[in-house]
């Protein structure tokens, strides 16, 4: 395996504040056979200079393509995947730091098991590294863990981030690129299913990881709002391919809401009716979980425990039974991560900013869900989201 040729693909634009760290990361690596591909998505800033500095400081094999106009992750990716001549095939964000300099040896060693297709580290963000507004959405949507843990072992997972990952080429070669009309998210789920579906193996390996350093779209509040209609508004494509629905309870919450604004001019037995079928149909539109415990339980808990709270509030005024089947989800999340992050940070200006922003940001998160699922069919036409 160590004399395979593994290509490292960075998409980036706008990356030159955090660039010259990842670059540094991966230059500083034990796995000698390696060519790096920088693929520049319409970057404004200094990224060219930055990345013709670093190629004579360095002897490895680092290939930089400038494109004019953005291509949108995905499309990022897929030029650097045409352009790859290795067998391996990693993928890293612009703002995603290696932590160890084994970190692609001890990556390459778990594709020894011919059923392993797709392979992660840990992916981790850590609020004491970060400030402000940046600090309080480390609670509120940034995935991953906030420090490496010693107790995971390597294990499968159902999904990949396409951010710090290894692809098997015949992975690429027998399912295809990666699907362009996702433009900001959600092609990595369609790239996990698509894996699973050809019988590989998606594997988390906890034994290294990666530090996110947030990339220059995601340092403001108006960016981290734009993210949660990026996050929310293709949804709809899973729903269509996959039949199930990423960000179901953030939908749930922005339905029910309207519902409940509803019940005082339509009579109430419609809105109920309306919300019991809502219910019944995320049963089967629960999205599978990430470690593959069973969605229909998981499902089951979330609405028996937002029953027991629309049930209370009833007692107090019936319209409220909306609130509490919408709202019980994202606040107990709302609430949890805000005790975290007290407990993390003993910083109390963020802990009481996270649930404020954790409601707003899921309503708007909602909110796009529900456009995509009426926008899409028109935008796109049905034949083309049929199942691949």
């Amino acid at each position: 395996m160590k004399s395979m040729l593994v290509s490292v693909i960075i998409p980036t634009s706008n990356g030159a504040q955090t660039l010259g760290r990842v670059l540094r990361s991966v230059l500083s690596q034990d796995y000698e056979n390696m060519e790096i591909l920088i693929i520049d998505n319409g970057s404004k800033d200094n990224t060219e200079e930055l990345v013709k500095g670093l190629l004579t400081e360095s002897n490895r094999q680092i290939r930089y393509y400038k494109y004019p106009h953005k291509l949108g992750h995905a499309g990022a990716i897929n030029e650097g995947i045409k352009r790859a001549l290795g067998k391996m095939i990693i993928v890293l964000h612009d703002d995603v730091v290696l932590c160890q300099n084994n970190w692609v040896s001890s990556m390459i060693q778990l594709f020894e098991d011919q059923r392993v297709g797709v392979a992660s580290s840990l992916f981790i963000t850590d609020p004491k590294d970060l400030k402000g507004i940046d600090r309080v959405f480390s609670y509120v949507y940034i995935l991953g863990w906030h420090e490496p843990s010693d107790n995971l072992q390597v294990q499968p997972v159902m999904y990949t981030g396409l951010n710090n990952d290894v692809i098997r080429r015949e992975v690429i070669e027998r399912i295809g690129l990666l699907d362009n009309t996702y433009k900001y998210g959600m092609h990595d789920l369609d790239f996990s299913e698509k894996v699973r579906k050809y019988g590989w193996n998606i594997v988390l390996n906890s034994k290294v990881y990666v530090k996110h350093l947030l990339s220059f779209y995601q340092r403001s509040l108006k960016s981290h709002i734009i993210k949660a209609w990026q996050y929310g508004f293709p949804s709809y494509l899973i729903l269509r391919r996959y039949r199930y629905l990423p960000n179901l309870d953030n939908l749930l919450f922005f339905l029910m809401l309207i519902l409940f604004f509803a019940s005082f001019i339509i009579p109430f037995k419609f809105v109920l009716f309306t919300s019991l079928i809502l219910l019944i149909l995320s049963f089967f539109t629960e999205q599978p979980n990430f470690y593959g415990k069973s969605k229909f339980w998981i499902r089951f808990r979330k609405i028996l425990i937002s029953f027991v709270v629309a049930i209370a509030l009833v007692l107090i005024w019936k319209n409220m039974f909306f609130i509490g089947i919408g709202m019980t989800v994202p606040l107990y999340r709302a609430l949890n991560n805000a005790l975290i992050c007290h407990r993390e940070t003993k910083d109390p200006r963020c802990t009481l900013q996270v649930p404020f922003f954790y409601i707003l940001w899921s309503l708007i998160n909602g909110i796009a869900v529900s456009s995509g699922i009426f926008i899409f069919p028109i935008r796109n036409g049905i034949e083309r989201l049929s199942p691949p």
